[in-house]
């Protein structure tokens, strides 16, 4: 436990450092870009979505966490309105396909984004772009066509956030309903089967920020007015919205929220530390010991050295054939007292190496036994035989 104290006392005051700290901290303004109905961040939506229970108050409010195909395939009633307020929207053709026939059968479509994916785009027949002035305290400010919803004074917001505008679409069908200082259109009424599309290049309109802003509010409700008054439902996108479509992976979860990151970000410090203190070494070190030399080893190089520099080849034949008939008569069971065709023959049964290699052998060793000196290619071969039945046997 002594080995921890260091580490533990440290983790303590790093902890209540950060927690001083932390309460201490003002608290950040998130400028992140959700208009969802959840977010009071200046760029969420929740005072709309509050407020549209009093735009509409006959209406059933009703929000989603589904894509378009999953909601609408197979709707069949009409007079209701799909809200999609949304920082960017991509749809696969599914979806789109299912969106035209709910507005078909006589439904109305809201639709807010400040970028929408070419399928969709394509499919409606619009293309948008973005206006930047760097020199005007409002990057563009904005009102309606209509002679009644037009006020003398445009709506206007920060920098960079009412620019975008549309720079194509039908003109033999599509209602203008609202321009910016530029003349650039950026609110348009596209009538499809018995229902509506609406468009609107600047979903920023939608915002908290915007709607606290002096008169905003009265742009957002007045640019919603335009959906007909005798619609009974309104369904609220939230699928759409970046951080509902991203939040899959549960690390991406806590990435997102402020006190589940700063704690994984202190658990992998506390992680790095407690590596850092175990790299130090908790024992002495140990010593290498040198191995113990082969004195077995050392004697045969010793004996082998002494017989090959007498050079007394007699000798050493003499006990390598009294070997090899102790390995005869210890393994073997067969006497060694006569070297006859008797005991070739019984060798060969018990061994099952050919007569002819046994014999060879035994009249070498005969011959080695009979003369007094030997060469050294005498012992040489007798050696190769012995050595050559012992591996065949």
């Amino acid at each position: 436990m002594k080995g921890y104290k260091v580490f533990i006392l440290l983790f303590i005051m790093l902890l209540a450092v950060y927690v001083v700290a932390e309460i201490n901290r003002p608290k950040q303004i998130d400028w992140k870009m959700t208009l969802s109905s959840k977010d009071k961040n200046p760029y969420g939506a929740y005072i709309l979505y509050k407020q549209l229970h009093d735009i509409f108050p006959e209406v059933t409010i009703r929000s989603y966490h589904l894509p378009v195909y999953n909601q609408l395939n197979n709707f069949r009633d009409s007079n209701t309105a799909y809200l999609l307020i949304d920082p960017e929207i991509t749809m696969t053709g599914e979806d789109i396909d299912v969106l035209l026939n709910y507005v078909i059968d006589g439904n109305y479509v809201f639709l807010s984004s400040g970028n929408i994916n070419k399928l969709l785009s394509d499919t409606l027949k619009i293309e948008m772009k973005r206006r930047f002035d760097f020199l005007n305290e409002d990057s563009v400010t904005i009102n309606f066509t209509s002679p009644v919803l037009h006020t003398e004074k445009n709506y206007g917001s920060q920098r960079m956030t009412l620019d975008g505008y549309f720079n194509k679409f039908d003109t033999a069908t599509t209602v203008v309903l609202g321009k910016n200082q530029l003349n650039d259109v950026n609110f348009i009424r596209m009538p499809y089967g018995e229902g509506a599309f609406f468009i609107h290049a600047l979903p920023l309109c939608f915002s908290n920020y915007f709607m606290l802003r002096p008169f905003n509010s009265d742009y957002t409700a007045k640019a919603l007015s335009y959906l007909p008054p005798d619609i009974h439902t309104i369904f609220w996108d939230e699928y759409y919205k970046q951080d509902d479509r991203n939040i899959r992976h549960p690390l991406r979860y806590i990435l997102t929220n402020q006190w589940l990151r700063a704690a994984y970000y202190l658990g992998l410090l506390t992680i790095l530390l407690f590596i850092f203190f175990e790299m130090k070494r908790r024992q002495r070190v140990i010593s290498v010991l040198s191995p113990l030399r082969n004195s077995t080893l050392d004697f045969v190089k010793t004996v082998g050295n002494v017989y090959f520099n007498k050079r007394d080849n007699k000798n050493i034949a003499t006990k390598k054939i009294n070997y090899f008939f102790e390995y005869i008569r210890s393994g073997l069971f067969l006497s060694t007292s006569y070297l006859n065709d008797e005991f070739v023959i019984a060798l060969s049964k018990k061994t099952s190496v050919p007569e002819e290699k046994i014999r060879e052998l035994v009249n070498l060793i005969n011959e080695v036994q009979q003369n007094t000196n030997i060469s050294d290619t005498q012992l040489l071969e007798m050696n190769r035989q012995m050595e050559a039945f012992m591996i065949d046997r």
